[in-house]
């Protein structure tokens, strides 16, 4: 009897992990306009979390990550396209000095998306979200902006790991976002945690 039970939870664990590994099955392209482009899953913020991003993110190089970010706080992982004409960048925020470490995500978010309005009227803000990602919330918003470059769309996002706000901001030509919006709507929903 006790042989027959250990059988049948070990074929119902069997079932269960390949539900599992199939749930998490995710296309291995993305739609990128007209055009599909792989994408791979890439370690993140000292391999505390991972991302599926498309093969055309490379790491940007040291000298144009220097002048991108010319403040104190610098990204700690920087991904561009070849082109750099898309930039997507991670890093940690200080949220414990702003007093907001025992928010949700969303309000955080929202607190954030207030404090720009009003350091930034020139801005254009659009929409604010949530997605799910390996079941935790990942809080987003994007805006127009302006630059000598010209106009700009971010899709900025927030989400938490070890207890740490991790602030995530894309952006591109403004041109461009009717193609990379639902983009980034789906790919920080492929966000995985370590630990």
């Amino acid at each position: 009897m006790c042989e027959e039970l250990y059988g049948v939870i070990g074929v119902l664990r069997y079932r269960h992990a390949q539900k599992r590994f199939e749930k998490r099955k995710v296309k291995k392209y993305v739609q990128l306009g007209m055009d599909k482009i792989p994408v791979h899953r890439e370690r993140i913020l000292d391999g505390c979390c991972s991302i599926l991003l498309p093969e055309t993110f490379v790491d940007m190089e040291l000298t144009s990550d220097m002048v991108g970010y010319r403040s104190l706080w610098t990204p700690q992982s920087i991904k561009t396209t070849a082109a750099e004409d898309a930039v997507l960048s991670f890093g940690l925020i200080p949220m414990a000095e702003s007093g907001t470490e025992e928010m949700p995500v969303s309000d955080k978010l929202e607190k954030l998306r207030q404090d720009m309005k009003r350091k930034w009227t020139q801005d254009v803000y659009y929409g604010t979200g949530q997605v799910q990602a390996n079941g935790r919330k990942a809080a987003w918003m994007d805006l127009k902006s302006f630059s000598a470059r010209g106009s700009m769309y971010s899709f900025i996002f927030l989400f938490e790991i070890k207890g740490e706000t991790v602030f995530g901001n894309f952006y591109c030509s403004f041109e461009q976002y009717l193609i990379w919006k639902p983009v980034m709507q789906k790919l920080i929903a492929t966000i995985e945690f370590q630990g």
